[in-house]
């Protein structure tokens, strides 16, 4: 879980095939399943929570 905002919207359009601008909210999970991350797109810029 060390990438970012630019390394995990560079995992939605290359791994995933979808648009990071789009407003979908993309969820990525650790090897162990403890650490979330949300990514989504808001008007503003990029929204990265860490759960």
């Amino acid at each position: 879980m060390r990438k970012q905002i630019n390394g995990l919207a560079t995992l939605v359009e290359s791994g995933m095939d979808a648009r990071p601008f789009s407003g979908d909210l993309f969820l990525f999970c650790g090897r162990g399943m403890t650490m979330l991350k949300a990514l989504y797109w808001d008007r503003n810029g990029f929204c990265l929570l860490e759960i």
